[in-house]
């Protein structure tokens, strides 16, 4: 089974296990899934947003020496440190609690949970970054990423641009879905002109605090790069989950939070699922004729 597959085969277990926990699927029809995209005002309250950036600022001047952008390097990576992480836990959980976490729970139709987080200080650069050109990803298809800024977006300090579900089936009938990066564009003006649709590209109007809910693989996108200042924000990749959201971020929070996002394609889903195991004894849940563990982390040992 190839990878892809495999991922889209842990997707379905995790909509199995939801059922099979009693709880009710909630309608996927929104707008995550029928556009690619959507925005959530004020997730995070500005004390946290403060506590983040403060964190940035920490670390960016203790670097040896400390980090200065260069037109190559404009983006500076917060390594989090293991004093912080649990605070930074804390500020994700208020983050997602509420209408994100419903949000979440809608486009799954299944639990979720963090994969992982970075957080970023992006300075003014004269280079086409390949990220600010426009791409996909390839990455699984029900990836989600979640950029929760902490400045406010403008002209200025730069923003994020989209094109929705049908524009990006759209712009990849006429060729453009997967280009290499030295294929990429940064205006697809022409393209649109040559099939006939008008080229009207979704750009993020938020304030610090604000998130932007997409899905990467699915939209064509791109970052605007500032002009002037910076700008700070986090990204979170979320996936489906057979446990709820708090129950791994409780286990799991000393290593979500990375420099660098790795490609998730390629992992095993399942691999969490197949430790050791110890064949002369029966999990108790098979004992007590259950015909799955009551919980997904701690009971799915045998």
């Amino acid at each position: 089974m190839g990878p892809f597959s495999r991922h889209a085969l842990y997707r379905l277990c995790c909509q199995q296990a939801y059922k099979v926990q009693g709880g009710t699927v909630p309608d996927g029809q929104t707008d995550l899934a029928e556009t690619g995209f959507t925005t959530l005002d004020g997730v995070l309250r500005q004390e946290s947003v403060r506590k983040i950036r403060d964190m940035i600022d920490r670390m960016i001047s203790r670097e040896p020496p400390p980090f200065s952008p260069t037109p190559e390097i404009p983006a500076y990576f917060l390594p989090w440190q293991d004093e912080d992480k649990k605070l930074a836990a804390d500020i994700l959980t208020e983050a997602i609690s509420g209408r994100l976490e419903t949000l979440l729970h809608q486009y799954f139709q299944s639990h979720f949970f963090i994969r992982t987080v970075t957080a970023s200080r992006l300075f003014p650069s004269d280079e086409s970054m390949n990220s600010y050109l426009w791409h996909r990803d390839s990455e699984i298809p029900h990836q989600v990423h979640v950029i929760i800024y902490l400045t406010e977006l403008s002209a200025e300090h730069g923003s994020t641009e989209l094109l929705s579900l049908e524009d990006t089936k759209a712009a990849a009938a006429a060729g453009y879905d997967f280009p290499y990066l030295e294929d990429r564009e940064s205006d697809l003006g022409e393209l649109f002109k040559s099939v006939d649709k008008p080229y009207a590209p979704y750009r993020v109007s938020a304030n610090a605090g604000d998130a932007l809910i997409f899905t990467p693989n699915r939209v064509l996108h791109k970052g605007a790069q500032p002009n002037a200042g910076f700008r700070d924000a986090i990204l979170a990749v979320v996936h489906p989950c057979p446990s709820p959201w708090r129950l791994t971020l409780q286990h799991n929070y000393p290593r979500i939070f990375v420099t660098m996002h790795g490609l998730n394609a390629l992992t095993d889903p399942f691999a969490h699922f197949k430790p050791e195991w110890d064949h002369f004894g029966l999990p108790e849940w098979v004992r007590e004729f259950k015909m799955a563990p009551p919980n997904w982390i701690d009971a799915a040992r045998g």
